[in-house]
């Protein structure tokens, strides 16, 4: 899995508060969204949530992750409206 795909599931599993409901929303299994966290996890040597049978909970290092991971998202979103604007300018103006 490609990592823009591993730092959506993480802010969605972070922002939802478990892989279920982050799998839910994408349409995949659950165990697909955990191995995508685990990955990236293995990626930046370090532990994003503390999981439990019935909880998971960001690290300290996943609360720090999850801000920037947001960040990122967000300027990639804006790069493509802008993007995208642009081309319709281009469009218009032929």
């Amino acid at each position: 899995m490609d990592r823009l795909t591993q730092i959506r599931c993480f802010v969605r599993t972070a922002e939802l508060g478990g892989f279920s409901r982050a799998a839910l929303e994408a349409g995949v299994k659950p165990s697909s969204v955990s191995r995508a966290i685990t990955e990236l996890e293995t990626e930046l040597g370090a532990a994003l949530f503390n999981r439990s049978t019935r909880r998971l909970h960001l690290t300290e290092i996943g609360g720090a992750f999850l801000l920037r991971a947001r960040r990122i998202l967000d300027e990639l979103e804006e790069a493509r409206s802008e993007e995208h604007t642009s081309e319709l300018q281009s469009h218009h103006d032929l």
